[in-house]
């Protein structure tokens, strides 16, 4: 220790504190007197400016490249309120007439027949839907039986008088659908009656009695 105070004299510590002084006003005269934009991207070092370096709000979106734009993402929104209903359009124009389509299957017109209470039984003119008509050798008297063509359906028959084919008055005729007595399974059976004058005999079963059956399709 008294080694160093035997080296201090006035001319070294004055010499170095103008040393001291020189050094430390020189970097503050240098910084101070930087011109203007005289610092650019090859004065800083690269990773030297960091998010936190940077002033909130200080820079903004067109200094950014489209590549730094494109990966900025903020969170979701709330969703917004529906928009008012748009008024309604103008109607369009009819479209064009598709190509007609193809004819459909003939459809069933059922059957028709007028029969004769001739002997034999006959058809009078066409009868469409049926082959043919008898009486049956179990019941002679009043009772027909018609064929009908195959896929006709009888199950529900009409059946009318012709009063001008007809011998005698108070005809009535009656068709049953619901089955058959004297004809076979399949046949359409029709029974013809001549009413009594007297309200309490029951009708009797004729043969002179013309009638018109029609089956519709089902």
């Amino acid at each position: 220790m008294r080694a160093l105070r035997s080296k201090l004299t006035y001319a070294n510590v004055i010499s170095t504190l103008c040393l001291f002084l020189l050094l430390g006003g020189g970097a503050a005269f240098a910084a101070g007197q930087l011109a203007p934009n005289s610092v650019g991207t090859r004065q800083i070092k690269n990773g030297a400016i960091t998010g936190p370096k940077i002033k909130k709000a200080s820079i903004e979106a067109t200094k950014l490249t489209q590549l730094a734009i494109s990966t900025l993402k903020g969170q979701k929104g709330a969703k917004g309120a529906n928009g008012a209903k748009g008024a309604t359009g103008t109607k369009g124009d009819r479209g064009a007439t598709g190509a007609q389509g193809p004819p459909g299957a003939a459809g069933n017109p059922g059957a028709f027949a007028t029969v004769i209470p001739s002997t034999p039984p006959q058809f009078k003119g066409t009868h469409p839907g049926f082959t043919a008509v008898e009486r049956p050798a179990s019941a002679t008297t009043g009772v027909y039986c018609l064929t009908p063509v195959n896929g006709v359906d009888v199950s529900h028959p009409l059946t009318a008088s012709n009063w001008f084919d007809s011998l005698g008055q108070g005809h009535f005729v009656e068709p049953l659908a619901g089955g058959v007595s004297e004809c076979a399974a399949g046949q359409l059976e029709i029974h013809t009656f001549i009413l009594p004058k007297e309200p309490e005999p029951e009708p009797d079963l004729a043969n002179g009695v013309s009638f018109t059956v029609f089956a519709p399709a089902g």
